[in-house]
């Protein structure tokens, strides 16, 4: 199993999607993977150390397991199958050692929430992870995409239509860039 962090979370918008993006931690290789846009914010408010003042699903499971005393050791993408990747919370309980499937993005949060080792089976990265400085500059303009996007909503809805104009030719300009159009 690689070792790997949660580099960020970004839209990726011809599919009007979000990408949570791991990164090997001793190596060069990014591994994208879609997911839904409640969990891109829950795993982006955990790299950013925020919450809610409620709390949120991944909360809900933590502070279960807490009470439970089961401690989340590790997380894991272990497979892909037609596009799907698979994931595995893997916990210490009063019982004994327990691996629980689950959605590689929920496996991310309650990774990141407990503090838990990430990990990624080699044959995954194999498949789907990318290599060098380019997979970078793609994360970095799929970053500048979104906060592009933010920025292009605010100028519509504040009607300053020039400078909506603006950043709508700049999204193009990336988009063609990254051959997203």
């Amino acid at each position: 199993m690689i070792p790997v962090r949660v580099a960020n979370v970004s839209v990726c918008p011809p599919y009007q999607g979000y990408v949570v993006v791991l990164h090997e931690i001793e190596g060069e290789r990014w591994l994208p993977i879609f997911i839904g846009a409640a969990e891109a914010q829950a795993i982006s408010l955990l790299l950013r150390n925020k919450s809610y003042s409620r709390p949120l699903t991944f909360d809900l499971f933590y502070n279960l397991l807490d009470a439970a005393n089961a401690q989340v050791e590790q997380v894991s993408i272990i497979d892909l199958k037609e596009n799907t990747f698979y994931a595995l919370v893997e916990m210490k309980t009063v019982a004994g050692d327990a691996k629980i499937d689950a959605r590689p993005s929920d496996a991310i949060a309650i990774g990141l929430r407990s503090k838990a080792t990430i990990t990624v089976a080699e044959h995954v990265m194999n498949t789907a992870g990318v290599t060098g400085d380019r997979s970078q500059s793609q994360i970095n303009n799929l970053n500048q995409i979104a906060e592009l996007n933010k920025k292009l909503q605010s100028a519509i809805e504040n009607e300053s239509y020039e400078e909506a104009a603006s950043l709508r030719d700049r999204i193009r300009d990336l988009e063609k860039k990254e051959n997203l159009r």
